[in-house]
């Protein structure tokens, strides 16, 4: 039985961007909930990493611009 999952191949610049850019919305998403249960939340971390990764896919290699765009798919209250 195949897997549902394709095996992706990134090259190194690809791999340290879409690294850079989880880190950086989680800092994002951790400024605006700052008593949120971050270190234990894998399925969101999981669902950024997807959708990063899908970005990738389709070509969105830029750190700032993986971040720009997950972002946007985000509704983050403004911290009070």
């Amino acid at each position: 039985m195949a897997s549902k999952y394709q095996a992706r191949s990134y090259n190194d610049a690809t791999l340290a961007a879409l690294e850079h850019a989880l880190r950086d919305v989680w800092e994002v998403l951790k400024a605006h909930n700052p008593d949120g249960d971050w270190e234990n939340d894998t399925e969101l971390k999981t669902a950024l990493a997807k959708k990063m990764m899908a970005l990738a896919d389709a070509g969105v290699i830029d750190r700032h611009e993986l971040r720009s765009r997950t972002l946007e798919t985000l509704s983050l209250a403004r911290p009070h």
